[in-house]
């Protein structure tokens, strides 16, 4: 039963709740997005586990006051080369957390006192309608860079009061260190992945989050798991009988023969990326995504997800549904309308965003998921003012190129113009005519400035740095 839950809980559509204050437009708010395949970047060395308790949307709760017990917390790490680590356990590293605000804005949070009982378990007052309990052990797990390719992670979870209504799940990030801090965009922290909402009682209930797909985990079961018995799957009907013809009928008819029925099935979808290294003009530039995702059963429903989008980027889709968040899941049809994606970028940085796909099939009927390799898509805001030093040749050679694509000019002319700006140095002329090169580009892509939103979940403690305006060169154009 075991591993039947686990898959149970990371399928997409099995929640049992909702999380009050969370707006619907989160990609999260729904609970699991499917078995990602989550792997760390490759140099990364560190993962944690975490949890989040939520009072239910639509439900309501008592005034009593009412806690909320966690025991047997425990991540796990997958190595390439096969076999489970244990890297997280709450009997050797007690369970800490904050309250935050419900839908995160702001990185806002308060104290959330824990205490640990006498058997183990952690013990914590329940969240009030627009707060939640986020909480993680205390100390990060640790592997070597390069070697894992998956997690897991388990805890018992339960209520201390009947009446109240609450729902939880579970869910990993990977990080860069086990001390780095949190910075705005989680480019130290990417998540995982998350479990579906799981409605919390008076007695435990055990959670289950993993970024392996099924066939993954039930080719190589995390410790916890061993032993128990294969996830429960339909049963193939059995085919009617041929009904008896009577023996003296009035008016003979012919009895209709029963088709046998077909066994369901799911195919790994095709997900196609047009190109891989995509490059935006800051606040307000735009970019087609290029992405396409099909299969040859019509059967299936397919979906696409979207991790690692900062938060200063979202994408629209064709309907005009604008998307924030570093996880993020489309339906066919949003894909097939077109992914632009936007920068709302105001500092004088050059950040690099390294967007993970991964697209989904799933059969309506037994629930069955298959989900293509991960793809990454690198996307680079370019500063969106001028540049002066040593690098002003190549960036602006760069800029013109991508003005021409855009803006469908003679190729002779342009590449001229670019090759003419390459070797400029920190000399302020030279400098002038690559920051009126990208002054021409801002104006060309920028467009109108929009709300950042957190739009992910970050396990730290730590209020998020503020956003850096940044004045630009000449009026956006749309």
């Amino acid at each position: 039963m075991a591993l039947t839950d686990v898959i149970y809980q990371n399928t997409p559509g099995n929640s049992e709740g909702f999380p009050l204050g969370v707006p619907t437009s989160y990609s999260w708010y729904g609970g699991s997005t499917g078995h990602t395949g989550s792997t760390p970047p490759s140099n990364f060395t560190s993962v944690t586990g975490w949890g989040q308790v939520y009072p239910e949307s639509g439900a309501s709760n008592d005034s009593n006051p009412a806690n909320v017990q966690i025991a047997n917390f425990q991540t796990w790490v997958h190595l390439k080369t096969g076999g489970w680590v244990l890297v997280q356990d709450q009997a050797t590293d007690p369970i800490a957390g904050s309250q935050f605000l419900a839908d995160f804005s702001g990185n806002t949070n308060t104290s959330w006192s824990v205490t640990r009982q006498a058997d183990g378990s952690a013990m914590g007052a329940a969240p009030l309608s627009g707060y939640n309990d986020h909480f993680w052990p205390g100390s990060r797990g640790s592997y070597s860079a390069g070697s894992v390719d998956g997690v897991y992670v388990q805890a018992d979870m339960r209520t201390t009061d009947p009446n109240e209504h609450l729902v939880a799940d579970l869910g990993a990030d990977w990080w860069s260190t086990p001390t780095a801090p949190y910075v705005d965009g989680f480019s130290n922290n990417p998540g995982a992945g998350m479990s579906d909402w799981v409605a919390l009682t008076t007695n435990y209930k055990t959670l289950y989050f993993t970024s392996m797909t099924s066939a993954q985990l039930q080719g190589d079961l995390p410790p916890p798991l061993k032993g128990t018995s294969s996830p429960t799957t339909p049963t193939t009907p059995t085919t009617p009988t041929d009904p008896t013809v009577p023996s003296q009928p009035t008016t003979p008819t012919d009895p209709t023969t029963p088709t046998t029925p077909t066994t369901p099935s799911v195919t790994a979808p095709v997900l196609d990326v047009a190109d891989k290294s995509l490059w935006v003009a800051g606040r307000g530039g735009q970019v087609d995504l290029g992405t396409t995702v099909t299969t040859t059963d019509p059967n299936d429903n397919l979906t696409l997800n979207i991790m690692g989008l900062p938060r200063y980027e979202t994408i629209t889709t064709g309907d005009g549904t604008t998307l924030r968040g570093n996880n993020i899941t489309l339906t066919s049809a949003q894909v097939d309308s077109g992914l632009t994606l936007t920068s709302y970028y105001k500092g004088n940085a050059h950040p690099v965003a390294n967007l993970t796909l991964t697209a989904s099939a799933m059969d309506p009927t037994t629930g069955a998921v298959m989900s293509s390799d991960p793809q990454t898509i690198r996307v680079t805001d370019p500063r969106p003012s001028s540049w002066t030093g040593g690098n002003s040749g190549s960036l602006a050679n760069h800029g013109f190129a991508q003005l021409q694509q855009q803006m469908g000019a003679d190729t002779s002319t342009l590449a001229n113009t670019a090759s003419q700006t390459t070797g400029w140095g920190d000399q302020g002329a030279r400098a002038s005519q690559a920051s009126q090169g990208f002054a021409l580009l801002n104006q060309y892509l920028a467009g109108s400035s929009g709300r950042v939103d957190a739009g992910q979940i970050a396990a730290a403690m730590s209020n998020g740095t503020g956003w850096t305006h940044n004045s630009f060169l000449s009026k956006p154009q749309g």
